[in-house]
């Protein structure tokens, strides 16, 4: 009986052990699902809002200055609309050197998904290019745009030289867009303090600074 006693009592450690092995790789290996879903949907919005403002700007019947001011001014805008949870921004798609209707992109959070539009984004109600493009395996509960440390600066000679962009002046506008995203397994419950959730953080630096005369 002692015998059985201790056999049982080695057993039940030995169970305990395994199952809280189990738990423990189960979570690891949920953590790093997650963690590559994110990361490559972050990957996708940094590669695509990277490029804003790009223009072929090799077109010889136009000045160069005339396309750094005025053809920059069209494809290098980017707004962060909703509760900064959307952004839209622009970029020369074709390399026509024509801003076109489809050539307004934007990412927004709706409904747990994240979803992008390529045909004449905007922030507002309705449009009907959005999509969604995150896994329906995960559901985002967050997702923040923010450009704070964006920058301006005046360029133009015929300016006032003060460094701030006045009226008439040509300026030059240097951003960085931060991104947070979070998210969790869709079949699990956000309120349950066991779901695990994933928060990733990005900084975007937009390769083309933005050249516009200020209205």
């Amino acid at each position: 009986m002692v015998g059985m006693t201790v056999g049982l009592v080695i057993l039940a450690g030995a169970i305990t052990l395994f199952a809280k092995i189990s738990f423990s790789g189960l979570e690891n290996t949920r953590r790093v699902q997650l963690n590559e879903q994110l990361r490559s949907t972050l990957n996708l919005i940094h590669k695509d809002i990277q490029r804003a403002g790009y223009v072929d700007a090799s077109d010889g019947a136009t000045g160069v200055a005339d396309v750094d001011v005025v053809t920059m001014s069209l494809f290098g805008s980017i707004v962060i609309g909703g509760a900064n949870d959307c952004i839209t921004y622009s970029y020369d798609f074709d390399g026509n050197n024509i801003q076109d209707a489809g050539e307004i992109f934007g990412f927004r959070l709706n409904g747990g998904a994240i979803e992008r539009d390529t045909s004449a984004a905007t922030c507002g109600i309705g449009g009907g290019g959005w999509e969604d493009f995150t896994d329906s395996g995960v559901t985002i509960t967050a997702l923040t745009f923010s450009d704070a440390r964006s920058s301006e600066y005046e360029v133009s000679r015929d300016g006032n030289d003060n460094g701030a962009c006045d009226s008439g002046e040509t300026c030059l506008a240097r951003r960085i867009i931060d991104v947070v995203i979070s998210g969790h397994v869709a079949q699990e419950d956000p309120n349950d303090a066991s779901t695990l959730v994933v928060t990733l953080r990005d900084e975007i630096k937009v390769k083309n600074d933005r050249y516009y005369t200020v209205p």
